[in-house]
């Protein structure tokens, strides 16, 4: 029998702080990611830039994506900038965030 409930996720705070009990609410996930909108976020770190178009290469002989948008984080250790995450939302119906080094 499969267990079709929603995951539970727990949010961990590296810094050490509690960030409490709130719901999460997952974002919903398409069916099929045929023809979809693929945005990569390359957060700046070597290499990071060659993994994502890798990846985005193998998932596109599968998928058919009808475009892949690139967007590339100012820093490594901040997070995206409010209008690279406002493109990521125009431009994209999935998102793969990468991790060089």
């Amino acid at each position: 029998m499969t267990d079709l409930t929603p995951a539970t996720l727990q949010l961990v705070d590296p810094t050490g702080e509690d960030p409490g009990s709130r719901p999460l609410t997952l974002a919903p996930r398409p069916v099929d990611l045929r023809g979809k909108r693929l945005g990569l976020l390359d957060n700046s770190k070597a290499n990071s830039d060659v993994i994502l178009r890798a990846i985005s290469r193998i998932l596109n002989e599968e998928f058919e994506f009808a475009d892949v948008f690139y967007f590339k984080k100012h820093s490594a250790s901040l997070p995206p900038r409010p209008e690279v995450v406002a493109e990521l939302h125009r431009h994209a119906d999935m998102v793969i965030a990468g991790v060089g080094d």
